[in-house]
C-alpha cells in the first residue's frame, strides 16, 4: 500500500513538474521574443496571440515552430503619414522594411503569421540564437 502511495505521488509530481514548462520557452516567452523581432514599438505590428506552438529540443538550442496572430493598429496610409511628420530616420527604416513585409493593411486587420525561431535559454531568460526564418 505505501509502495503505491509512494508510486502515485512520484507520478503526480513528475505530470506537476511537466506542466510548469521546465522543459522549453513557454508562449509568453515567445510571444515577447516575436513582438521585439517583428517591431519593438508595437506601432506598425502587434503580436496578438500565440495560436499553435511545438518546441523540440536539438541539442544546447530550441526549435519552435509559432502560428501566431498579428494585428496591426493603425492602416498603411496612417503609418506612411506619421513617417513624414516624426520619423527619425532608423525609425522610419524599420517602418519602412514592415511596410514593404507585410504589403497593404488596414487598422484593426488581424493575419496569420508563421515563423520558426532558434531559442536558447540564456543567463536573463530565453533569447533568440539567430533570427527567425520564414
Amino acid at each position: 500500500m505505501n509502495r503505491s502511495i509512494a508510486t502515485l505521488s512520484g507520478l503526480l509530481l513528475a505530470i506537476l513538474l511537466a506542466g510548469c514548462g521546465l522543459g522549453g520557452p513557454n508562449q509568453a516567452d515567445v510571444r515577447e521574443i516575436l513582438q521585439a523581432e517583428l517591431d519593438p514599438s508595437r506601432e506598425v505590428v502587434v503580436v496578438e496571440s500565440i495560436d499553435n506552438m511545438n518546441a523540440a529540443q536539438q541539442r544546447d538550442m530550441w526549435l519552435v515552430d509559432v502560428e501566431a496572430t498579428l494585428r496591426f493598429p493603425q492602416s498603411l496610409t496612417e503609418v506612411a503619414e506619421d513617417m513624414q511628420e516624426n520619423g527619425g530616420a532608423m525609425e522610419s527604416l524599420t517602418r519602412l522594411g514592415l511596410m514593404l513585409r507585410f504589403g497593404q493593411f488596414e487598422a484593426g486587420e488581424t493575419r496569420p503569421y508563421r515563423t520558426r525561431l532558434r531559442l536558447i535559454d540564456g543567463k536573463n531568460g530565453w533569447m533568440q540564437a539567430e533570427p527567425a526564418s520564414e
